[in-house]
């Protein structure tokens, strides 16, 4: 067997390496695979890497457990005083006003490249909700300024029929007014609450 076939380009019994190392191979087999070590160029490389690196960590984890690190006196206090001063800044108000302005900037900056698409799924229910209560505080201010209006309209007449009465009178009769102008507005609120209920 002094030529074996190669596959792509690379030996398929370089796959034994590991096994040859870790000594799971029997005495035959290891034998075999030592002379075809020798022969094959592939098989070489791949045995010659994989020994440096078993001797690599055996050396790497020897000397880490062997030797303990020491650390300097006073490391732990330094240490701590260390992270809380670097901690100081971000309790500063100036710190978090830069914060923001970084936060506010990077967010245009998302809408800038995510494009219109992005800008109008967060401002168009925005918009959207900004013109039905539009439309809904001049429902209110119309109805305010037509009830206005009215009121204006009885208190002429009344005022007129008070000028020309007794005074006494004429307080009874806007008291009356008043009390019927409130008692007008909670028939009103209450018929509202009711079908808005239904």
């Amino acid at each position: 067997m002094a030529e074996v076939a190669r596959e792509g380009g690379s030996c398929p019994r370089t796959s034994l390496t590991a096994a040859y190392l870790d000594g799971e191979l029997d005495a035959a087999a290891a034998e075999e695979f030592d002379a075809h070590a020798r022969a094959c160029p592939d098989c070489s490389t791949t045995l010659l890497e994989q020994r440096r690196l078993l001797c690599l960590l055996d050396s790497a984890f020897d000397q880490t457990f062997e030797k303990r690190v020491r650390l300097p006196e006073g490391f732990t206090r330094q240490l701590k005083a260390r992270a809380q001063n670097d901690l100081s800044g971000v309790r500063d108000a100036r710190e978090r006003r830069r914060v923001l302005k970084i936060c506010a900037a990077l967010g245009l900056a998302a809408f800038a490249l995510l494009g219109y698409t992005a800008f109008d799924a967060v401002t168009g229910p925005a918009l959207r909700a900004a013109s039905a209560a539009s439309g809904m505080l001049g429902v209110a201010g119309r109805a305010s300024a037509e009830t206005g209006a009215g009121a204006g309209f009885v208190l002429k007449a009344v005022a007129g029929r008070l000028v020309s009465g007794s005074a006494p009178l004429a307080a009874l009769l806007l008291l009356l007014l008043a009390a019927g102008f409130v008692l007008l507005l909670r028939l009103i609120s209450g018929y509202h609450r009711a079908s808005a209920r239904d």
